[in-house]
Formats: structure tokens, sequence, C-alpha cells
């Protein structure tokens, strides 16, 4: 008997089994060709699916196929929903798997084992599609359901492999000190089905569960959260959409299954609250990294330098600060000491006023290369260095970025030139503005204020000794030039955006896969925005809510219950979020605020 007719056969005894079996798992059907393209199919399980009164001790099962068949990664894929502290221990005998319970099982439990993509033949590794079985130690099996989907919470694009924790513990505790009372995992497509659950109010959580204990682990994890509970209402029922099989490698079909809920998973901040790094980058100048935001300072003080010679600035999360001792400082030591008083999370998770001494020793000084003789490239002791960047296509709106290294003492403008030259060379002033950027005092940003022309030339010449720093420090004479693109490839997109409350949201245009941010506008009321000099190619517009209106994605929190800013794509009318622009075009759009995120 060939394998394809022994194969139909088997299918038709399998069918058999199934629906005896009620609401027992799908498979694939078979399908026929030259080439074994058919996935093992399952003849027998002892004992069979949804069985009652199943023993808690020394119990084992048997999936007994038509072929040999092998286990790919068993303890990735296997899971058993309870959870148990020992895993379940999974072999192949032959043409069977037999799965084996290491511990003692609860009493009047319905358990259920997922097999995710863990069976293939041994031949052309034909995979037989993820199996579910379910038993109960008890009297009765537990029936409800739930659908699902997890995202990511910055890019919304689905997340596979992600435990769905279902707790009927609500304590904040559960979820680190706890085996949830359900699980399951999302899919390829972020989708996820648990099934076999009770009628009684759950706390759900989602993790990338990466050293696979079950548990949800903040350092290294990233989590999701329902802010309610949930009582799972749909029962089990043979031939109910949301137990039909579903072909992972069918797009349309996988995107197309509805979901009861959707939840958005994050990376938390760092919740214990620590010095994690510190260090000297230069002789006058110190760096303290935090583990988490918003830092409590009682206190802090280098030992034998007075805190008038001190400038600090924190970054716009807390987290972060930077020191400059001043040049009225007498002469700074090999090493520096830093005393700080500070809210520290202690043993039990409590914060705690602690004292900590941090040692900064001087960092290494490159020596000048004396060989050569030559001393003419050498650049003298005061030099201040100055970074200047612009970038062409977003001069218009972002204009030039200056930086120091450290914050400055003088910054004359009153000379600065900026010009612009014609294609024919006629060359004129220009007129711009400066400002100091508001969370960080070593940037400032020089914007033009006239039209800016395609074709042009501008150029930014910013005379000798026009800056100089804390330590006495000034430039040399800086001159950048840029032209902005001329190019009849390049498209634009122009965004008519209505809705805005005054609250404040961040627009971005990203790429395809959401990972690259091309421009990026922050608004508080109904604007016109405008992305010019765009190449050809796939887009997106991402929004977010900036509740707490720093400009940045934040993120969200377990034990403040809060979840991340609210991020939305917009979509056109044809349900698409994907904006392709071809060469030249300019693309007009309207975006409603209240509509995106009502």
């Amino acid at each position: 008997m060939n394998k394809q007719r022994s194969g139909i056969i088997a299918a038709i005894l399998f069918s058999a089994v199934y629906f005896a079996n009620s609401c027992a798992n799908t498979t694939a059907p078979p399908s026929g060709g030259l080439k074994d393209t058919l996935a093992p199919v399952l003849l027998s399980v002892m004992p069979d699916s949804n069985s009652i009164k199943f023993p808690a001790q020394k119990a084992k099962i048997e999936l007994k196929f038509d072929e040999f068949v092998v286990l790919k990664e068993p303890e990735k894929n296997i899971l058993l929903s309870p959870p148990q502290k020992k895993r379940v221990e999974a072999k192949v005998r032959g043409k069977s798997v037999i799965v084996e319970f290491p511990a003692k099982l609860d009493s009047a439990t319905t358990y259920t084992l997922y097999f995710g993509n863990s069976i293939e033949d041994n031949n052309e590794g034909n995979k037989f599609p993820g199996y579910r079985y379910s038993f109960s130690t008890g009297e009765y099996i537990d029936s409800m359901l739930v659908t699902g989907l997890i995202v990511d919470a910055a890019t919304l694009l689905p997340v596979p492999g992600a435990l769905v924790a279902f707790y009927t513990d609500h304590s904040d505790s559960a979820l680190y000190k706890k085996l949830p009372a359900s699980l399951t995992r999302s899919d390829q497509w972020g989708f996820f089905l648990a099934t076999n659950l009770k009628p009684v109010p759950y706390r759900l959580f989602a993790y990338t569960d990466k050293n696979s204990n079950n548990t949800y682990d903040p350092e290294n994890e990233k989590v999701a959260f329902l802010d309610t509970l949930f009582t799972p209402r749909i029962v089990m029922k043979k031939g109910i959409e949301e137990l039909k099989y579903t072909d992972m490698k069918d797009t349309s079909a996988s995107l197309s299954r509805k979901h009861q809920l959707q939840m958005y998973i994050f990376r938390e901040e760092g919740r214990r609250q620590l010095v994690r790094t510190y260090e000297r980058p230069s002789e006058r100048m110190v760096f303290v990294k935090f583990n988490a935001p918003e830092v409590s300072i009682d206190s802090l003080g280098f030992e034998g330098i007075d805190s008038s010679s001190v400038i600090k600035q924190f970054n716009i999360k807390h987290d972060s600060l930077v020191m400059w001792i001043t040049e009225k400082t007498p002469k700074v030591t090999d090493s520096l000491f830093l005393n700080i008083k500070y809210l520290k999370t202690d043993s039990l998770n409590n914060l705690t006023l602690s004292r900590e001494r941090l040692k900064f020793v001087a960092p290494r000084v490159k020596k000048t290369d004396q060989k050569s003789g030559n001393q003419q490239n050498v650049p003298r002791k005061d030099l201040l260095k100055v970074v200047v960047e612009a970038v062409p296509s977003l001069i218009e709106k972002d204009g030039y970025k200056l930086e120091f290294p450290a914050p400055l003492t003088l910054f004359d403008d009153k000379n600065i030139l900026f010009t612009s030259r014609t294609p024919k060379g006629v060359e004129a002033k220009e007129e711009f503005s400066i400002l100091k950027d508001s969370s960080e005092m070593r940037i400032y940003r020089l914007k033009p204020k006239g039209k800016m022309y395609l074709g042009y030339d501008y150029m930014l010449t910013i005379p000798k000794g026009a800056f100089r720093d804390i330590y006495g420090n000034t430039n040399d004479t800086l001159v950048s030039t840029i032209s902005l693109p001329k190019n009849e490839r390049l498209s634009r997109i122009d965004l008519k955006v209505t809705g805005a409350d005054g609250s404040s949201y961040v627009i971005e245009l990203i790429n395809q896969t959401r990972e690259k941010v091309f421009r990026s506008y922050k608004i508080l009321y109904d604007a016109a925005l405008d992305f010019p000099y765009l190449e050809p190619g796939r887009y997106s517009i991402r929004i977010f809510r900036d509740v707490n209106g720093n400009g940045i994605l934040d993120s969200g929190n377990i034990q403040e219950r809060k979840q991340p800013e609210k991020v939305r794509l917009f979509t056109l009318p044809s349900g698409s979020n994907i904006l392709e622009l071809k060469e030249g075009m300019e693309l007009e759009q309207k975006i409603d605020l209240k509509e995106i995120f009502k």
C-alpha cells in the first residue's frame, strides 16, 4: 500500500476519532502528489482526548501516527496548561510520541497540552499541524475559550511565541511568584487561542518568556496586560469558528481570524532603582546612569569641590546625570569621589534613602605622535570642537544642529552668516533664528526663516571665537554648505491633521517594517504637515498620544497599572496602512485624530 493511499485511509480513521471527541484537536487535510508532502496522520490517542478522571500520578499519553516521526525542540514547542514546575517529558518510540508527567498532577483540574510545531515526519520534515490534547483529573472538562491578538506596542506588528497567562490569583505578586492557572502561546501572526478555561474572572498577562520558566522576568522580557479582569464567555462546541484549523501559510485566512482581545506588549523601564553605570569621559566631566527613570536624589557632591563649581544636567527621562566641573575649580585630581544620597531599591523592593561613594578615575590621555616632528596638525589646547549637522532633506524643518562638548559661557551670533547662492551664482544674505535645545544645554539649533529653493546652495559661516565654553575653549572658523535635493524622482506627502484638542501628539513617517523614522512632528492643534524629498517606496504614518508631552514614546508599568502610550497607524479607506510613493508623486491625505483614537 503506497503512502498516498494509506494516508487517505488513515485520514478517514482520524476523522472518526476527531468527531467522536467533540471539541478535540485539529489536523491538516492530506494532499496528494508524487513527492511526500503529506503531514503525519494521527491514528489513535491513548487515553482519548477529553478524558476525565485522568490519573494524577505516573500517567502517560501516547499519540500513534501512520509513519515514523521526530520531535523538534519539544522543550520549546510543547506547552502544558496549567504548567508544572517540572516540564513534561516527551519522546519518540517508533511511530508514536510518548508524553509523561514527572510531577504529580493537581486534583480536579483540567489540563491542556499544546504540541505546537514539535511533531514532523522523519523523511521530509512535513509538520503535523498544531495539536491540542485536553484531559481532566476531575469529573468534568472546563470548556470556555478566549481568542486574542498580541502586538508590539510601538510597531503594532504581531508578536509570535508570547506566553498568554491567566491568573485566578488577582494579587500584584502573582505574576512574579506564582505559576498561572492557564497558559497558551501566540502563533506567528500574534494570534492566540486559549481553551478549557473556567467561567471565572482572570487577570490576564502576556510575556516573551525567554528563559522558558513560565513566569515573567521584568529585567529581560516584554509584557502586556489587560486593564480589567476578564471572564471567558464563549463555550467550546464542535464546529464553532474559533476551533477551526487555520493554515499559517494562508496569510489572508490567518489575518482574518476574529479575536476578542488585543494586548500591547512592551518592555518596562527598569524598576529597581540603583546606580547602574558611571564613568568619566573627560577630565572635568562625569556621567551617572541610573537603572530606573525619575530618580529621587536627596543630595550629591564631589569631595573637595564646591557645589557652585559644578554644572548638572539630567536627561528627559531623569535617569541619566551629566556633571561638568567648571574652570574656576582648582586642579582636578586623578581620582574624583562623588557622594550621592538617593532613594534606592532595597532587597524587599522598597525605596530606601541610601548613600553611595562613587570613584571616578581620570581618563587616559592619548600621547601626541612626536616621531614625524610635524606639529602643524596638532590642534591648539584651547580649541572648542563643534559638531555641525544638517540633513538637506530636513533643513527646512529641523535646520542646523550645533553640538558642543560642554556648556557655553559665550554664544555670539551677531557675526554668524547664513547665505544662499542661486544656480547662476547670485548670493544673498538669509535670515535665521537660533534656539537653545530645551532638554540639552550643549545643543543649539539654527533654523532658516525664509523660503528655501531647490537647486540653491546654502552656506553657514561661523567666525572664529563666536563660542566659548565653561573651560575657556573657543572655536575656529566653521563653514557648512548644503544644497536642497533636486531630483525629479523625489516625492512628497502632505498631511492635513484635524481633531487635535491641545493634547500632545507625535506624527511620524516610518518605513514599511516600522523600525526607522524618516520625519517627525509634535503637534498640539490642527496642522498642515509636509514630508518633502522622499525616495519612491513604501511608507507608513505612525501616530502616538504623547501623554506627558516629552516627545518620546513612553513605555508602560505593571506595578502602576500604566499602559504604554497609545500608538496607531494611519489607515487608507482600502484598509491598508501602506502609502506607496512612485517617482515624482505628490500625495495628500487627511488624518482625523479623534477618529483614529476613538
